[in-house]
């Protein structure tokens, strides 16, 4: 580019020193020209007067104020005019066709004119006159023309460097629009006058950087909106591209698999994916970059959680450009909640069906004794209608819990209202009282820290408090004793219970609150419990916001703890 701008001024350069030179030729021409002319004319005047009287004054006065000499043919005598006529004649240099010639004369080059009759063609007289050119006579004038073409050369070539470098500094400046806009980066505005060559040019690239900013925006804005739909998403979601790169992974994703995400930081999805299944669905839709497939598997994952996913891998491919572009969805859906659930409600069904077996086998056995016969025997037939009476009341009970359950299940909504929590805590004791003295159990309660009313659910409240008191009766010791602590904190309504039972293992404090679940040592009581009481209480505490935890030890006893939060009417 530096080159061809060197070429252009030293073209624009040596354009002006060849007019310059032509200038100087034409005016040479046009001297040489109207000096023959005045020649011409002198040689008229000179035929006009040649026999009048005045011939010698008029060759003196042309001599004075034209330095033009006059020789009458034939030449005669020694004088360097009179051999310098004579020269050009006699060897015919000049003619009647060819009047003209340039000669040196007095040290000067002349033009020497052939005066010819008209009639005969033959020489009459030879004048003489030096050559006018611009170095002999206009050399002043010529040097003044030249100053003044060179000022205008200088005026003219800072004008059009002037004008390049503002039309250069205006293609920059655009050219660095158009590559801000490339680099997809905010482009200044050039404002340009209409007459100027560069307005269209300039509003395009204006209107270029607008429309494409407002684009980028809106595109930036789409993706923000897209990668926070996807952060956002209960799935775990990973975009592969064609080498294995992780383009983008959510957070969902890194809790599925239980591995922090790095999306500033190159990863492959080896780096993520550490279970063999879940890596070999990948690699299948990596091997064949120009196919769209979909693949969709249930896949156990590897790890301590064990979890269980629904694996969706999918085969993007692109063909608008040149070469296809692919790019591979993973999809994560957790089944691990739906597992459970599905594996705890074949238990329930399994447990359920147990627990009522068990009353039912035991009323149809007996029933069937007493019609084989034993209805005779007085003593017999009532110890066999207690035991069937008894079997029926808990079926009944286990009926009654498995419906409490199924409606705590529903998540009704809580009705709120004022109850004094220590007075419900006696209310049923007093109601269990019957199986606290046939275990001669002592129970007290310390309410010292307790500020009375609490408003909470009272239903759902007294349901927690009978199944916590009625496991602590059941699995107590005979003379045992029965601590219920309660108290309330700035936030929070502290309930708990403690007895003096066989305890529990670390195991059975893991699992006491599923349903149906029963201690090993509790099936060598026949209690009459239903295995329900507890998992009741921790969906009841769930729905009121709290937690419930137990702590126990073998022979020793356990204490279970409630905590609930207490609402905004407390502060009133």
């Amino acid at each position: 580019m530096k080159n061809k701008s060197w070429v252009r001024r030293y073209g624009l350069g040596l354009l002006a020193v060849v007019f310059y030179v032509l200038i100087l030729i034409f005016v040479n021409r046009f001297l040489v020209t109207n000096q023959k002319q005045e020649i011409k004319n002198f040689g008229a005047e000179y035929q006009a007067e040649v026999l009048t009287k005045d011939h010698e004054q008029t060759l003196a006065r042309w001599r004075k104020n034209f330095k033009l000499s006059a020789i009458d043919l034939p030449a005669e005598g020694s004088s360097e005019l009179a051999r310098v006529a004579k020269n050009a004649v006699d060897h015919n240099i000049v003619n009647s066709t060819k009047p003209f010639t340039k000669v040196q004369y007095n040290g000067q080059t002349t033009w020497l004119y052939l005066v010819s009759d008209p009639k005969t063609n033959k020489g009459q007289a030879v004048l003489i006159q030096p050559a006018t050119t611009v170095r002999t006579h206009y050399l002043k004038t010529w040097i003044g023309f030249t100053v003044i073409y060179l000022l205008i050369l200088a005026a003219l070539g800072w004008f059009i460097v002037r004008r390049r470098q503002q039309l250069t500094q205006k293609l920059a400046q655009l050219t660095d629009n158009i590559k801000a806009v490339e680099n997809h980066q905010e482009p200044e505005s050039v404002i340009l006058t209409p007459d100027d060559p560069l307005f269209d040019l300039s509003v395009q690239v204006n209107e270029l950087g607008t429309t494409l900013n407002s684009q980028l925006r809106d595109a930036k804005l789409q993706e923000q909106s897209l990668r926070s739909l996807i952060e956002n998403l209960p799935l775990g979601v990973m975009l592969i591209d064609e080498s294995g790169q992780v383009d983008m992974a959510n957070h969902a994703l890194g809790e599925i698999l239980n591995t922090p995400i790095w999306p500033d930081q190159l990863a492959t999805y080896v780096d993520y994916v550490k279970t063999y299944a879940l890596s070999r669905m990948i690699e299948h839709a990596l091997r064949d970059p120009l196919k769209h497939t979909h693949r969709r598997h249930d896949i156990q994952l590897v790890g301590d959680d064990g979890r269980f996913v629904e694996a969706d891998v999918i085969s993007l491919v692109n063909q608008d450009g040149d070469t296809p572009k692919q790019k591979v969805l993973v999809m994560l859906y957790d089944l691990t909640e739906i597992k459970q659930n599905e594996r705890m409600q074949l238990d329930f069904v399994s447990n359920a069906s147990h627990e009522l077996r068990t009353p039912v086998t035991s009323i149809a056995g007996f029933a069937e004794t007493l019609l084989a016969g034993a209805k005779d025997d007085p003593q017999k037939s009532t110890e066999f209608i207690q035991i069937i009476r008894d079997q029926a009341q808990h079926l009944e009970a286990l009926i009654a819990d498995i419906l409490l359950l199924s409606k705590a299940d529903q998540a009704q909504p809580l009705s709120w209202e004022a109850v004094d929590v220590d007075e419900l805590i006696l209310d049923e004791e007093k109601s269990l009282q019957q199986q606290i003295a046939a275990k001669a159990l002592e129970v007290t309660l310390d309410h010292q820290h307790y500020q009375a009313p609490t408003f909470t659910d009272v239903t759902k409240l007294r349901q927690i408090v009978r199944n916590l008191l009625t496991n602590a009766i059941m699995y107590n010791h005979p003379q045992g004793k029965i601590q219920i602590t309660l108290q309330t904190t700035a936030d929070t309504l502290n309930l708990a219970f403690k007895d003096t039972g066989d305890g529990l293992t670390t195991e059975d404090q893991s699992r006491i609150f599923e349903r149906f679940y029963r201690a090993d040592h509790s099936h060598q009581h026949d209690n009459g419990g239903t295995g329900l009481g507890l998992a009741i209480v921790a969906n009841l505490v769930e729905q009121l916001g709290g937690q419930v935890q137990v702590k126990s030890q073998l022979g020793v006893g356990s204490l279970f703890t409630v905590e609930l939060p207490l609402s905004q009417d407390n502060d009133q």
